[in-house]
């Protein structure tokens, strides 16, 4: 997270607070037991088009009955 934008103003003396009290961020990178999951800004482990459409068709299924 990149601590010097708006939303963190104020955050640099607690960033954790700031993650969960601050308006919600997008992550820049996100590295995980070594693995990188975020990669400017984006989803580096996901296929995200095909279960964007899978979540949308489900939610109209469930909207329709």
């Amino acid at each position: 997270y990149k601590l010097d934008r708006l939303a963190f103003a104020g955050a640099l003396s607690d960033p954790l607070a700031a993650l969960l009290f601050c308006a919600p961020q997008q992550p820049d990178v996100v590295v995980v037991n070594g693995r990188v999951l975020v990669q400017d800004g984006q989803l580096a482990t996901v296929d995200l088009p095909p279960l964007i459409e899978r979540h949308n068709r489900i939610s109209r299924e469930m909207i329709n009955g």
